[in-house]
């Protein structure tokens, strides 16, 4: 059974207000949650991590909401996979 992950390190409000400085660079080396009244409100994180994690958004859509250049994509996917056609270097095992 693997370890159980470590918590996320938090840090009070009331601690940011005064130590500003030190949270702040806690802050560029581990992402810190800031709690109020004992629940978790906000997370500080270096700038580059925030765009790290920005570049992997992704979006969800309806089927019916999908715009026309994803419907397309996922339909010549789906008729590929079920015409049983591989892409060029996918294994075929059968």
């Amino acid at each position: 059974m693997p370890p159980a992950p470590k918590p996320d390190p938090t840090v009070a409000a009331h601690e940011v207000q005064r130590h500003w400085g030190e949270v702040a660079d806690r802050a560029l080396r581990d992402p810190l949650v800031i709690t109020s009244k004992g629940r978790p409100r906000h997370v500080l994180m270096a700038y580059d991590e925030y765009q790290r994690l920005k570049a992997r958004d992704r979006r969800a859509y309806r089927i019916e909401d999908l715009p026309d250049d994803l419907a397309e994509l996922l339909e010549a996917g789906l008729d590929e996979l079920s015409n049983g056609r591989p892409e060029d270097g996918d294994l075929v095992i059968g």
